[in-house]
Formats: C-alpha cells, sequence, structure tokens
C-alpha cells in the first residue's frame, strides 16, 4: 500500500498531480474540523481514499508555556476537539483515518527544535489526561457508527484559543 508522501499543504494544485500512483492521499490537518480539507482534496480531483498523518490541541493549563498549532481553552477542551476532529474525519465519504501527533507532551525545555508543546494524549511522566482518555474511549467505541453513517459525528466543540507555537 502506499500512502503517498503526507502533503502538510498543498498551495498549488499542480502539486496533486501523480495521485494516481497512490493507494491513499495523505495529508498534515492542522483545524478544529479537517472536512474542508478532505474535501479540497475531493474538489482538486483526486479519487482516492484520505488520511490525515498529523493533528493536535493543545491547551496552556498543564503547565507547558505553548499550545502547538491548535490552541483550546482546556484539558476537557483538548478531549473534545479530538473526537470532534476524529469524528468529523470518519464522517467524510473520502476519510479513512487520523494520526494524533503526538503521544507524550513535549519537555517543558523543549524539543531539539525549542517546541515544549502540552499536545501529548500522557504528560512527560507518563500519566494520561483524563478529559482526553474519557473522550477518546468514547471517540473509539462510536466511530465505526459514525463512518457508517449510522450516528451523527460529535457536535459538541472546544472553546479555541490562539495558538502559542515556536
Amino acid at each position: 500500500m502506499i500512502l503517498g508522501m503526507r502533503w502538510a499543504w498543498i498551495s498549488d494544485p499542480d502539486l496533486v498531480e501523480g495521485w494516481e500512483n497512490f493507494d491513499v492521499f495523505s495529508i498534515n490537518c492542522y483545524a478544529v474540523d479537517p472536512t474542508s480539507a478532505i474535501q479540497n482534496i475531493v474538489d482538486l480531483g483526486v479519487d482516492l481514499p484520505v488520511m490525515i498523518g498529523e493533528f493536535h490541541f493543545g491547551a496552556l493549563d498543564a503547565g507547558l508555556p505553548a499550545t502547538g498549532l491548535e490552541g483550546v481553552l482546556s484539558q476537557r477542551d483538548r478531549g473534545i476537539a479530538y473526537r470532534h476532529y476524529c469524528e468529523k474525519a470518519a464522517a467524510h465519504p473520502n476519510g479513512v483515518g487520523c494520526h494524533y501527533f503526538q503521544c507524550y507532551d513535549q519537555f517543558v525545555l523543549g524539543r531539539f527544535d525549542g517546541e515544549n508543546y502540552n499536545i501529548g494524549l500522557f504528560d512527560i511522566c507518563s500519566q494520561p489526561y483524563p478529559d482526553m482518555m474519557e473522550q477518546i474511549k468514547r471517540c473509539s467505541s462510536e466511530i465505526y457508527e459514525v463512518a457508517d453513517g449510522q450516528k451523527e459525528p460529535c457536535k459538541e466543540k472546544a472553546e479555541t484559543i490562539p495558538m502559542i507555537a515556536y
């Protein structure tokens, strides 16, 4: 299976040329709702399933000084944002999956490039964020019904804040 090259963004329609050689078209999508990004690929003429290779949500109430590329108000909002995003991706006819970036928060002193985001499912001491885990569990138990159209995707939306990213 060839997953394409995981575009971070498509600034020109010519960039999708050659899509016929892939089995899945892969993109990164940092947004509250991935629907328009997936639809953009379809509207460009790509007739493939679309997989999102990277997305995350961060908040400032866990001690780290940056939200990453999508900011929300709290850990509760991070969980809601996760569920909303995943279920919206599953509800799109071309959406076949999305990968959360990343499992653990980044270190407070930063990684190699200085990023120190509260974006993990776990903190750096391997402790889960309970509100995230609750929403992940709920999403996981309903995702196939959403994908099959038997259930509407999550309508609850997180309270967003401007991103703080380096």
